[in-house]
């Protein structure tokens, strides 16, 4: 009963850490001192923060899935829309995660990375509930023609908004939001076109 205990505490603690550091991160970034105020926050040392991560790197993706469970997209393809729209109006209220997810992205190219994982396991899910949202009971069955440019439209979807992120960082004029309903708005347009296309065949 006592290791189980342990155990239950040993999760609790690092769900704790995890919380304190989005916070945190939300507003510092990653910096030389943003552990140690987690470690603080949480009545730790910063080893003691270790303790539940296998790597600094490691902690630094985890706070990632953490935002990510946050904000996450389900629904309808107009409901996840709706809901990708505010998940990247909501970061540019939080710019040290912007730029942790930008740093981890580009650190993700190292296939040894924690980060590798993460970002493939990431786009991965993102593809899978924008297909699943595509196949509804009002709607006829898709043909593989017509699902497979629904799916390329939502890897250019997540590539602009990702790369949208990436300018914001560097010139805050950049109207993420704006752009990226521009881009939707042209998206969907072409979807009809391509549907109305298809039905004439």
């Amino acid at each position: 009963m006592a290791n189980r205990g342990s155990y239950a505490k040993g999760i609790a603690k690092r769900a704790e850490i995890l919380d304190v550091a989005l916070e945190v991160f939300a507003v510092e970034g990653y910096r030389g001192t943003s552990l140690r105020k987690v470690a603080s926050l949480c009545d730790l040392s910063l080893a003691g923060v270790m303790h539940y991560f296998d790597s600094k790197e490691d902690l630094l993706v985890q706070i990632l899935r953490k935002r990510d469970e946050r904000n996450e997209i389900t629904g309808t393809v107009e409901e996840q829309t709706q809901r990708f729209i505010e998940v990247l109006t909501q970061d540019t209220a939080a710019p040290g995660l912007v730029a942790l997810y930008v740093t981890m992205s580009a650190a993700a190219t190292d296939p040894n990375h924690p980060a590798a994982a993460y970002f493939q396991e990431r786009y991965a899910r993102l593809l899978e509930l924008a297909k699943s949202s595509y196949y509804r009971d009002d709607r006829p069955q898709p043909s593989a023609e017509e699902l497979e440019y629904f799916l390329a439209m939502t890897r250019i979807s997540l590539a602009t908004a990702d790369g949208l992120q990436q300018q914001w960082l560097v010139d805050r004029t950049v109207d993420v939001t704006g752009t990226m309903q521009l881009l939707l708005k042209q998206i969907f347009g072409s979807m009809k076109t391509f549907n109305h296309g298809a039905s004439q065949k």
